[in-house]
């Protein structure tokens, strides 16, 4: 009896810091944008066409908490975007001030995102943050859909528009009719671990 008890309480001893291990809240995950895999575009309307750009985006974090709060910061040059005219192109550089101001960048938070236990797995997060363009700040709020294709591998894609007069742009014009003032910018990224 005595000896039946004994590997009872030895069981449980051992098995407890197990347990404590799996209960225990994972670290932060850091991620990094595949710029090569991953892309910005921008949309723009005008009375006769559309104008597409694409850029690939030239760094991005994504930082993972424990709690679920999610942080983003990505980067890229305006003068990277490729339209596929290069007259168009050069235009919207000079409206941009792209010598001035070369960079788009975006740094936000998001609450509520998992890594989850079955793969893949979609979620849908709404991301708060600060757009910087054209040399202004303004906030933005995009909704995203992450997809983890496993734990050290993410997809995200969101859209949202913007105001180039709110960033102070001097809308392009073409035949004096001037494009229209949303700017609809459209992200697929590709994440993954510790790259």
């Amino acid at each position: 009896m005595k000896s039946s008890s004994l590997a009872v309480l030895a069981t449980l001893f051992l098995s407890t810091p197990v347990l404590a291990q799996e209960a225990a809240p994972a670290g932060p995950r850091m991620y990094s944008v595949k710029t090569a895999d991953s892309s910005l575009t921008y949309r723009l309307n005008h009375k006769l066409h559309l104008v597409e750009g694409k850029a690939r985006p030239t760094e991005g974090k994504a930082l993972l908490k424990p709690d679920g709060t999610l942080q983003v910061a990505v980067r890229a040059n305006v003068g990277d975007f490729d339209s596929g005219n290069s007259n168009r192109d050069a235009h919207m550089k000079e409206a941009t001030e792209e010598p001035k101001f070369p960079t788009i960048e975006f740094k936000g938070i998001a609450s509520g995102v998992k890594v989850p236990t079955t793969f893949p797995s979609e979620q849908t997060v709404a991301l708060k943050g600060q757009l910087t363009f054209h040399g202004v700040k303004q906030p933005v709020e995009m909704p995203m859909k992450v997809v983890f294709t496993s734990a050290k591998d993410v997809t995200a894609e969101g859209t949202f528009q913007i105001s180039l007069d709110a960033f102070k742009v001097e809308r392009p014009s073409l035949m004096m009719v001037k494009v229209d003032d949303a700017l609809v910018l459209e992200t697929k990224f590709q994440l993954q671990e510790g790259k």
